[in-house]
């Protein structure tokens, strides 16, 4: 009988064997040069380090740099490496396994699919690019200020040759071109009613954005918010939320175990954005007839 730490560990192996036949055809695949200074640290962290098999051309792999002392949004262990050109461009690629990962989400970005399910995308233009994608219980986040040298596809390239570091995972800096394949949003959570007639949602603002991040209410009835945090959040302790579209009130948490309530009644049916007050949490309020 495998215990349940075996079958992770089967399913992790599994994964980098995988990950094998990924590398991209046209130069001849070799390992990876820096899967050894990624083992020196891998006893510190309680996940497997994954490493990617493609990198586009110019990255140095075999000087990355491994900071393994950073949490996650939630305080979990978490590791960083960084992929550098000669000529200053960076890859960098953030891991952790998160305590709430549904209530984690990558601000301002997209749903895509990846070949390891959902995944998210970042794109800000000329200024930063980022992909979120969760292999196995490990979620990886890669990003660039760099776009014009790595693009939101090669981005998904790297995200989809990703394997533990411990199978001296392959490298090539070939792959075949990835097409950004947005999924459908979730449904929006519905507010329930209480048997007074009043809708009632909590809101949550965590590290790593809303919880619910989009959700909906009925015109015409009146609606009770919640407004809490868990977690460090920054300027994500003050709320801008549209119960008047046209004035938007403030709703601020004076401590972490601060509770914040705004009582009204929605009139005007469409989606209305709520956000902190640096615009880096954004979230979704619908409002349906």
């Amino acid at each position: 009988m495998v215990s349940s730490a075996g079958r992770s560990l089967i399913v992790v192996v599994g994964l980098g064997l995988a990950v094998l036949g990924l590398a991209g055809c046209g130069t001849q695949a070799t390992t990876a040069p820096e899967a050894e200074q990624v083992l020196a640290v891998q006893s510190q962290m309680p996940f497997q380090i994954m490493i990617p098999s493609y990198l586009p051309k110019g990255f140095d792999r075999k000087n990355i740099e491994i900071i393994a002392d950073q949490t996650g949004p939630g305080g979990e262990p978490m590791v960083q490496l960084a992929y550098r050109t000669k000529k200053g461009a960076t890859v960098t690629l953030q891991e952790w396994v998160p305590v709430n990962p549904d209530q984690e989400i990558l601000n301002a970005s997209r749903p895509i699919q990846t070949k390891w399910g959902r995944g998210w995308n970042l794109d800000q233009g000329d200024q930063l690019a980022a992909i979120w994608a969760d292999v196995g219980p490990t979620r990886v986040s890669i990003y660039t200020a760099d776009v014009a040298t790595v693009s939101n596809e090669r981005l998904l390239a790297i995200a989809e040759t990703l394997g533990p570091a411990s199978n001296k995972v392959v490298f090539s800096f070939d792959a075949a071109p990835k097409q950004i394949q947005e999924m459908a949003a979730p449904p929006a959570y519905e507010a329930p009613t209480t048997a007074a007639g009043v809708q009632e949602v909590t809101l949550v603002v965590t590290p790593g954005g809303y919880s619910p991040l989009r959700f909906s209410v009925k015109a015409g009835v009146p609606v009770k918010l919640t407004f809490r945090q868990l977690g460090e959040v920054g300027c994500g302790n003050e709320l801008i939320f549209p119960s008047d579209p046209v004035n938007p009130v403030s709703l601020q948490l004076a401590s972490a175990t601060d509770e914040q309530t705004i009582e009204f009644t929605p009139s005007q049916v469409g989606i209305f954005e709520f956000r902190c007050s640096h615009q880096m949490y954004r979230g979704l309020l619908t409002v349906r007839e």
